[in-house]
């Protein structure tokens, strides 16, 4: 499994990458995505969301340059900007 698992994480950003700016307009986006990065400080609203994080705060900073991992089939951003990448089924 730890093999499949590495396999996956590998193949991030093969099926596409979409950058939402916190900012802008249009910070809400569909996935579903396997990660997300920030590219600078940023702040996802969980509340308005579909993390798939479980116990989630309503909001959830991620640093600049941290990525974090999962099954996200929304995101809403409230401030910062990040790369969702898309999950490849």
């Amino acid at each position: 499994r730890l093999l499949d698992a590495i396999k996956k994480r590998s193949q991030i950003g093969r099926c596409g990458v979409v950058m939402i700016d916190g900012d802008a307009a249009q910070n809400e986006i569909t996935g579903p995505f396997a990660a997300v990065q920030a590219l600078s400080t940023a702040v996802i609203d969980t509340s308005e969301c579909t993390t798939g994080i479980e116990s989630a705060a309503d909001t959830i900073s991620i640093p600049t340059g941290v990525t974090i991992f999962g099954h996200f089939t929304s995101i809403e951003l409230d401030s910062g900007k990040v790369l969702c990448y898309r999950a490849c089924d």
